[in-house]
């Protein structure tokens, strides 16, 4: 038998916990697991920029024949221009694009890359970081090694630690960096941080791969892009994963883009002539339907301006939701300190309690979390913060 050596592999815990807490009966449940954006009424709506622009599409379309291997020309001019912004004609030679499955194929094609440009380099990942992003470097060989970021005992970043890290790490490593709303966190360095993590990834040779999973979802478009506009005034080489499954709303359409800074027009052209043989052997071609949703959003003014108002809003309803959370937590426990919940942004924060604490939250109040305190903020609403509140309180 061809496979009698195979053993059933865990499920992912947060897909998980997303499964038991819709076979949960109880009324009242909250659900703080799966980093998706939901409005007040607990529902991940289409965008109305977007379904305009999807009527469209299927209105016009006369074909379902491949797109280039490269993905879609428009789509990835626009989202080099709304990440990088408007870039001068040498920026512009050098910067490649290749469209991906969603952020995650971005990071997978990003990391074989690496790997075949600098065999035995490790990556550096934050601690903590996303979940899959241990899965996605080490799937491409990649050994993983951590940089300290995130002080749990004060809700702050470890920044002096994480540039001794980088410091010593071996030249011309690769370092993940999640560029704003950092996942789990939600704290992120601000200009002066990024200047000094720059300066030491320049310093050290490291080639930096941003992970730009949330852009508009923090302090706005431009904002949470200013780590990578910041690295093309200074740096020749960085690569960028981008997602389209936050801020556009297309979680299933799996829509992203890896970009690579190059050194020169001649190596950006022998770049993406790798990341194409790389999808090639993986997935061939490029997916359509999302991408030309993008580009027509993009492409049209008023669906670009509906499109930013209706991002600008969720952005807006985040930020309040973690004022309403740090008040709610301030009136029940005002000997404790939570303007770090305000101070942070994005979808995520870690609440600091054990796991024990997790799971008696969940068997005594049906409210869900993974069980090293992360949440999805958008769980939360008018309805169901006050609860959440008043069950967490007596945890801290």
């Amino acid at each position: 038998m061809p496979f009698e050596s195979l053993t059933a592999v865990r499920s992912d815990s947060i897909l998980g916990l997303a499964t038991a807490f819709l076979q949960d009966k109880a009324a009242g449940k909250i659900d703080l697991t799966v980093g998706v954006y939901r409005d007040d009424r607990g529902q991940t709506p289409v965008m109305s920029a977007v379904a305009e622009a999807e009527r469209a599409i299927i209105a016009a379309q006369t074909t379902k024949s491949y797109l280039p291997p490269i993905g879609l020309p428009g789509y990835r001019s626009r989202i080099r221009r709304l990440v990088l912004g408007d870039l001068d004609d040498e920026l512009a030679d050098r910067t490649g694009v290749l469209q991906t499955t969603g952020g995650c194929g971005a990071l997978r094609i990003g990391a074989e890359l690496f790997a075949r440009a600098q065999p035995g380099k490790p990556v550096y990942l934050s601690d903590p970081t996303w979940g899959n992003h241990h899965g996605l470097m080490s799937g491409a060989g990649l050994r993983i090694r951590t940089y300290p970021y995130f002080d749990l005992s004060v809700h702050a970043l470890r920044l002096d630690e994480t540039l001794d890290c980088l410091k010593n790490a071996p030249e011309g490593s690769l370092v993940v960096l999640q560029a704003s709303c950092h996942n789990p966190t939600g704290a992120d360095p601000d200009t002066d941080a990024w200047t000094a993590i720059l300066d030491m990834v320049e310093r050290r040779g490291h080639l930096p791969f941003f992970d730009l999973a949330y852009q508009g979802l923090g302090q706005g478009l431009q904002e949470d892009s200013l780590p990578l506009r910041m690295a093309a005034r200074r740096l020749r080489n960085f690569l960028v994963a981008v997602s389209c499954s936050k801020n556009f709303g297309l979680y299933r359409e799996r829509c992203g883009a890896l970009l690579m800074v190059a050194e020169d027009g001649g190596q950006r052209g022998v770049l993406e002539s790798q990341v194409k043989h790389i999808a090639r052997g993986m997935y061939s071609m490029a997916a359509s339907h999302g991408a030309l949703i993008v580009d027509r959003v993009l492409s049209d003014s008023i669906l670009r301006n509906g499109w930013r108002r209706e991002l600008a809003g969720m952005s807006r309803r985040l930020a309040g939701l973690r004022t309403g959370l740090a008040e709610a937590m301030g009136e029940r426990r005002p000997d404790l300190d939570f303007s770090w919940i305000d101070r942070q942004q994005g979808l995520f924060l870690l609440l600091g309690i054990e796991p024990a604490a997790v799971d008696r939250l969940r068997e005594e109040n049906h409210i869900y979390m993974i069980r090293d305190g992360r949440i999805n903020v958008a769980g939360l609403n008018r309805s169901n913060l006050a609860t959440f509140a008043d069950a967490l309180a007596p945890l801290l």
